[in-house]
């Protein structure tokens, strides 16, 4: 009995401390749209793009039709509070944001993200995300 009550007691620590080690980033997000300086863009029909996160990183895809993923963007990322904070490494296009940080307020609920922000050009953003692994 003593045996069962530690297995048991033990199981439930491990799913609360993954819960707690989540951060409700992690994992892959789809691009589902956004507003961009006040105008709605839908998401794209004939390409999909797509970021991973892990626990402090991320990358970017374009996927094309049967063409392999292509790496698009890549950094780290710091969640406080509200906020997240992401440093794009490597673009694949000249970028003025490489090595920049920029802070997104982000909420996620269930399988939707939503990140909003001013980019240091002075687009005002806010971008919807669905999470599809």
């Amino acid at each position: 009995m003593k045996t069962l009550i530690a297995r048991s007691l033990a199981g439930i620590c491990l799913v609360l401390i993954a819960g707690c080690s989540s951060n409700g980033v992690e994992g892959k997000w789809q691009y589902d749209g956004g507003v961009y300086n006040g105008k709605a863009r839908n998401a794209a029909t004939e390409f999909l793009m797509q970021r991973t996160y892990t626990s402090d990183t991320y990358e970017a895809y374009l996927l094309e039709g049967e063409a392999k993923p292509e790496l698009y963007n890549s950094g780290s990322y710091e969640i406080k509070g509200d906020s997240i904070l992401i440093t794009s490494k490597f673009s694949s296009q000249p970028s003025q944001n490489d090595n920049v940080t920029i802070a997104y307020k982000f909420k996620t609920e269930g399988a939707k993200m939503t990140t909003s922000g001013v980019l240091p050009n002075g687009m005002i953003v806010e971008e919807y995300w669905k999470k599809v692994e």
